[in-house]
């Protein structure tokens, strides 16, 4: 069963975060190919690399080898809610600088 789950979540995860597996590895320190064997489920990471996986797109590892349901999804979601907010805050703060722009 987490043999199953775990690329799938690994891949879901990523492309929550919005980045590439050349990204992803680069950012472990493993190979490409290494990153995509994982998403391909052909092998699977120690728990080192599991850990820093777990870190980097802030999900539980529980949530990434299917031990969990929600803790992981929830964290996910949190991640694409900051994001908004923040999409949101700049888009405040570049047209109250047009505003000071136009009005003085």
């Amino acid at each position: 069963m987490y043999a199953a789950v775990f690329p799938s979540r690994l891949k879901k995860a990523r492309e929550y975060n919005g980045v590439t597996q050349h990204e992803v590895a680069k950012t472990i320190k493993i190979a490409q190919s290494t990153y995509a064997n994982y998403e391909a489920g052909r092998s699977e990471p120690n728990f080192e690399i599991l850990a820093m996986l777990s870190k980097l797109f802030d999900v539980s590892s529980d949530w990434l080898i299917g031990l969990s349901a929600e803790s992981g999804i929830n964290s996910m979601a949190q991640v694409i809610r900051d994001r908004e907010q923040e999409k949101m805050l700049k888009k405040l703060q570049r047209e109250a600088e047009l505003d000071k722009r136009v009005w003085g």
